[in-house]
């Protein structure tokens, strides 16, 4: 008779031991190259956020994006998420990468999740105003990537040095 623990060492084993049951985002992409793909992607997302470029933020945001944010709630979709930045960021503030803060994570058949902290200063100005943490999932369909959801959080006041 086979003891259960030979029985699980020999599934996780075969299960653990062989690539074929790991999944990649695409086979097109490896793992490896994720972080330096969304860092890309971070950056077009973001300059088009802080020059309020609405046709490279649609580009960017699928259609059925949803953005969460603790301060001001749920945003269901592109167009909600296009009036919601002309209406509370363009010309106002922008947004800037904390360094060394970004983490990458692929999702198996859908893309990567994108974790990190960023700061806000109003347009014109040097110094952060406002602190956050994010995650921004990214959807790969084979051609293209695009943000699906956003969870903007832990929003904090800075003050100067």
């Amino acid at each position: 008779m086979v003891s259960l623990s030979k029985i699980l060492a020999l599934a996780l084993g075969g299960a653990l031991g062989t690539t074929a049951f790991c999944q990649t985002v695409h086979p097109s992409i490896p793992d490896a190259e994720l972080p330096a793909i969304v860092a890309k992607l971070d950056q077009q997302h973001f300059d088009a956020f802080n020059h309020c470029d609405t046709a490279a933020l649609l580009a960017l945001s699928a259609p059925d994006v949803e953005f969460f944010h603790d301060l001001s709630g749920r945003i269901l979709n592109r167009e909600q998420f296009i009036q919601a930045v002309q209406k509370n960021i363009c010309g106002k503030v922008q947004r800037r990468l904390i360094e060394g803060t970004m983490e990458v994570y692929p999702m198996a058949k859908v893309g990567a999740i994108q974790a990190g902290r960023h700061c806000f200063l109003e347009v014109g100005k040097t110094d952060c105003i406002q602190q956050a943490r994010y995650y921004i999932l990214w959807r790969f369909d084979g051609a293209r990537w695009q943000i699906a959801k956003v969870f903007s959080y832990d929003h904090r006041s800075m003050t100067a040095p």
